[in-house]
């Protein structure tokens, strides 16, 4: 009896074994590619803290830059005052 014929009730199961590995596969691509979306809204949400922290920083150094020149206003006003005899 040849081989085909002791074969032939495995057939359909033989036959389930490429679909069911492309499934497998399509699955664990699908799961990587989860894996990578999730690491990236990950980083985002790391950005965007850093970006708030860079913004906050800056508003203080400009307030700060605000807050030196008008003194440096004030102690010319105060100089030229000075300077200028009475009469």
């Amino acid at each position: 009896m040849p081989i085909f014929f002791q074969l032939a009730p495995f057939i359909p199961f033989l036959a389930l074994i490429p679909p069911s590995l492309a499934a497998m596969w399509i699955a664990s691509r699908w799961l990587k590619n989860r894996k990578a979306v999730d690491e990236l809204q990950a980083e985002l949400a790391t950005l965007r803290e850093e970006v708030a922290e860079l913004r906050q920083a800056q508003a203080d150094a400009q307030e700060r830059l605000d807050f030196t020149e008008r003194l440096l206003s004030q102690v010319r006003e105060g100089r030229h005052e000075l300077q200028r005899p009475s009469s």
